[in-house]
Formats: C-alpha cells, structure tokens, sequence
C-alpha cells in the first residue's frame, strides 16, 4: 500500500496499481510512505485509518488472463501453494493452459496465500458454486473482519450484497478507465489541474517482472463459454458489486 498525505492506496494486485504507484510518486515525492505493496485495508498503520481509501478493480475476466500470462505463479510458487503441489495436479506444470490455469487457482490456490494462510474457509456452497479464488482476494483486501465475513456468505448475502456492510468506504477505479479515474479523484484532492495532466497522455506502466501480453492480446480470446460460465459463477460475488463487467 501507499500512503500519502491526503488517502491511501490499496494496491490489488494486476489491476493497474503500478500505474498509480507511479503517478503517486511523481506528484507527492517524498512525502509517501510506503507500506507492505500488497497490504488489505485491515493493514492499515493505526495512524492513517481516519483518511480515505483508494484501490483499483478490473474485470475477473480479464484479470484471471492477467495473472496466467505474468506467471508469478510460477517464478514465486511459494506464494501460492508451491510447485510439488501443482505438478501433482498437472505433471506438465508449468506449461498448462489457461483452462488448466483457472483450474489450478479455485482449488490449490484457494486458502494458500502466503499473507492469510489460514482462516478463509466456506462449507455452505457446494462444489458447482463454491465461491472462487479472486472473491476470496476481495473479502481479504476489502472486508473489516474478512474470515467471518467469507465463512458465513452465502447466495442471499451476496444477491443483496448484504457483504457491503462488511466492507472498509473504498474508491475504487477501473483498470478499464484508469487514467480519467486517478485523474478525476485527485482533482478532489485540490491538485492542479495542470499538475495532474500529465496522467492522461502517460504510457502504460508495467511491473518490472513477469510475462507481457502482447498488443492486441484481448482477454475474450481465451474464453470457451464454459470457461466465462465458471469463471461468472464463482466470482458472482464481484460481478454483484460492478455489474459493467458483464459482458
């Protein structure tokens, strides 16, 4: 996370946040304060909780395409359930295909991460509805008391989006639109409009590490309709909070 003099920045993971980092640097300087870069809400240093909150979202779609072409999953498999354990599942690892990929994160990856390695269990859905692996990331990064607020989700707490009341008052913007939203929100905070021009001519800003995808490579290429249906039901709870990733 990020903070600065005016909010913080929850930086969720391949959703733009390197972009931000980026521009935050250039406007605040030496005045942030960098904390743990993938700190949750509940993270937050005890004497920066009172100011507002800021974090990026993006389609699972396209985010679950994302993190199978990065590949930190497999240049740091110790995040995640470490490398034996994916070779038991695929003996090719790590040369699998995205549907393989989707597979592997709603079953090893789920409950595994290094930040919260226990804790994050749900016994109501059964099998063809369990909830998915970037709905457990969001209850975790966003949700005050995030262990009990995942063991007692259920279909009607996510159709009302019940869960809300759960949820630490966050901004989010969409990676979709990154640049007018950081843009827009920083506005509020008194900066120049002069000053903040530069965000909507910046180049994309990659993370120094990892796979690229390249121009052109849209995430609808990798989709079966089988493989949108699994990904929209286990994460229904995400689709439920931004229904403009319905698609």
């Amino acid at each position: 996370m990020i903070i600065t003099p005016d909010f913080v920045f929850i930086h969720y993971p391949k959703t733009g946040g390197t972009f931000v980092t980026h521009v935050l640097s250039r406007l605040y300087g030496d005045q942030l304060v960098n904390v743990d870069k993938h700190g949750t809400c509940s993270d937050i240093p005890e004497e920066h909780r009172g100011k507002p909150l800021l974090s990026t979202v993006r389609s699972p779609y396209d985010r679950y395409v994302s993190q199978y072409r990065f590949g930190w999953w497999v240049m740091h498999p110790e995040d995640y359930c470490g490398a034996e354990a994916m070779r038991e599942l695929y003996p090719h690892y790590p040369d699998i295909t995205f549907e393989e990929f989707l597979c592997l994160a709603n079953t090893l990856f789920l409950n595994c991460h290094r930040s919260a390695p226990t804790g994050f269990v749900n016994d109501i859905f059964q099998e063809e509805r369990r909830l998915g692996w970037h709905t457990e990331n969001f209850v975790r990064f966003y949700c005050r008391n995030p262990r009990q607020t995942y063991a007692r989700l259920d279909e009607p707490a996510i159709e009302r989006a019940g869960f809300v009341q759960d949820m630490f008052d966050v901004h989010f913007l969409r990676t979709a639109r990154l640049r007018q939203g950081l843009h827009d929100f920083l506005l509020g905070f008194g900066h120049r409009p002069e000053d903040l021009a530069f965000i909507l001519s910046s180049e994309r800003v990659l993370p120094d590490m990892g796979g690229r995808r390249p121009e052109g490579d849209r995430w609808e290429s990798y989709y079966t309709p089988e493989l949108k249906d699994f990904v929209r039901t286990r994460e229904r709870l995400i689709f439920r909070l931004f229904p403009e990733f319905e698609t």
